[in-house]
């Protein structure tokens, strides 16, 4: 074989084998087009302690008794000064403001069984949902509410709501995510 026509041929393998392994994920017909979120969803904000009040003293100096031109100050003994301690309180810290539409999540429901919410939380997460609850921890004969989410884009918790409605056959519904009352 000449060697003109062997690099031909090692070329076209090499287009073939890259159109096998590239052709049929380019062609396979499904439009895939992720789209990134930028934003953040507040988290909870922890119980923020105001400072302890702050105390300022002040110090006036004594003058002698006569008012005329070249009055000295005359310093005080230790014993003699009593200084006027005043409290100057703090200003209130707002609360960090959160928008009504922080997010969306998926409330699929209200369960006062504590078994029934543990065992559809750990089948929500083992499927790569993202699972909460309100409150924190089930406990039986109190009403738990279980979340998926929360999302910013409204758009992907529906498609997440089909996939949890063929998992669990739980609807749920799309409600604003409040990351202060769960």
């Amino acid at each position: 074989m000449s060697n003109q026509f062997h690099n031909r041929l090692v070329g076209t393998i090499v287009l073939v084998a890259l159109g096998v392994i590239f052709l049929p994920d380019i062609l396979d017909g499904k439009q895939h087009q992720e789209q990134e979120t930028f934003a953040e969803i507040p988290l909870r904000p922890q119980s923020q302690t105001a400072p302890a009040a702050l105390e300022i003293a002040e110090i006036t100096p004594i003058y002698s008794e006569d008012e005329g031109e070249g009055t000295e100050v005359v310093e005080p003994s230790p014993a003699e000064v009593k200084p006027e301690v005043s409290v100057i309180e703090p200003a209130p810290t707002p609360a960090p403001a959160i928008s009504a539409k922080a997010g969306w999540t998926l409330q699929l429901g209200s369960f006062a069984n504590a078994k029934n919410v543990n065992v559809l939380v750990s089948q929500l997460r083992e499927a790569g949902f993202a699972t909460y609850t309100f409150p924190a921890k089930a406990v039986d004969g109190q009403l738990t509410k279980v979340f998926v989410g929360p999302e910013i884009n409204r758009d992907k918790l529906i498609t997440i709501q089909a996939k949890v409605h063929k998992l669990t056959d739980l609807k749920g519904r799309i409600v604003n995510y409040d990351p202060i009352q769960g």
